[in-house]
């Protein structure tokens, strides 16, 4: 799992964005200049390493214990190589002790806001947890079995899940500190309502071979296959097979670009390098023709930033405009019939 949005923020508001190194206390975020933007020099370092053959590794403490707040002391990088490098010097005591006393410093001679600090943890606890349900560390693995073989599937755990997302979503207490940041949130929640809800009009569960089994597939029905042959039927039914495909992938497109856009707004207003390393966002869609898969950046363009998802018929007739489609066309199945 790595290190989460929250103990990022934890670790870096108690250190107030300061080397903890006695005597060092240099700013760890540079301010901007007219043509940069703020720049991140600092580190944060394992007191006890992630890997037990590291500095200090010999632990008892598990993986996920060796990525939470206790167990982190931000630095800059030459005294985080200087503990690093003398291990035997640096004690996993003697950390604890430097930590101690700086954040007791911060807190004795610095002015914190502790009320933004307040609320950028209570926003980070919840991105957390999105990324968590909506298994964004394997978007691309996960996302693979929609965009694949022209018949979207996902395993019954990931519905369940990003049931989850749309509920906790839903049931959030906003801070009301970053309004598009909410905005942004909510905004995925509603695209992925539509998705599931367009998803499940035509779904089917496989068959488990044994009925205890917890995990299976759900793949979307191919209703065109007919028992007696009618061409006209038959292509009529693909037609609208295929429609249902490409909106369901149409769907999960305006899904990443939801939370690539969110991703933004955390870099923006809550933790500037947060997943620097990992990157954007990729969709992978395939076979092709040539039976190549081709990965794909979506994101939204900076006249769509205003009014984002705009509901399940209004995109149906944009999605074309996007920077990525797969359909086109506004269809009245997956709307209430009205008489």
């Amino acid at each position: 799992m790595g290190i989460s949005l929250k103990t990022h923020k934890i670790l870096w508001g108690k250190s107030g964005n300061k080397c903890s190194f006695p005597d060092c206390k240099i700013d760890l975020v540079m301010d901007e200049s007219e043509t940069d933007d703020p720049s991140v020099v600092g580190e944060e370092a394992h007191i006890v390493a992630r890997k037990k053959n590291g500095p200090r590794g010999i632990s008892n403490l598990t993986k996920e214990q060796r990525d939470k707040y206790n167990n982190l002391i931000l630095l800059c990088s030459v005294h985080h190589k200087v503990i690093d490098d003398q291990e035997t010097t640096y004690t996993i005591e003697l950390l604890k002790q430097y930590k101690k006393e700086h954040e007791n410093w911060i807190n004795q001679n610095l002015s914190i806001d502790k009320i933004k600090e307040r609320d950028d943890i209570v926003y980070a606890g919840y991105i957390d947890r999105i990324i968590e349900l909506a298994d964004i560390n394997s978007w691309k693995g996960w996302t693979s079995y929609i965009f694949g073989g022209g018949s979207p599937s996902m395993r019954n755990t990931t519905i369940d899940n990003l049931r989850k997302v749309i509920e906790f979503i839903l049931s959030r207490v906003w801070p009301k500190r970053y309004s598009k940041l909410e905005t942004a949130i909510i905004n995925f929640k509603n695209i992925t309502n539509d998705f599931l809800s367009v998803f499940n009009e035509y779904a089917e569960n496989e068959r488990p071979s044994n009925r205890n089994e917890k995990e299976y597939m759900v793949y979307t029905e191919k209703f065109y296959k007919i028992r007696e042959w009618d061409t006209e039927r038959y292509n009529k039914l693909l037609s609208k097979y295929e429609y249902h495909c490409l909106l369901v992938e149409d769907l999960l497109l305006e899904m990443t670009r939801a939370i690539n856009h969110i991703f933004d707004l955390v870099r923006l207003y809550i933790f500037p390098s947060f997943r620097m390393n990992e990157g954007v966002l990729l969709i992978e869609i395939g076979p092709f023709m040539d039976l190549s898969w081709r990965t794909y950046r979506t994101e939204y363009k900076e006249n769509e930033l205003e009014n984002l998802y705009p509901g399940l018929r209004k995109f149906m007739e944009i999605r074309e405009n996007r920077d990525q489609s797969r359909g086109k066309d506004i269809s009245e199945d997956y709307f209430p019939k009205t008489y």
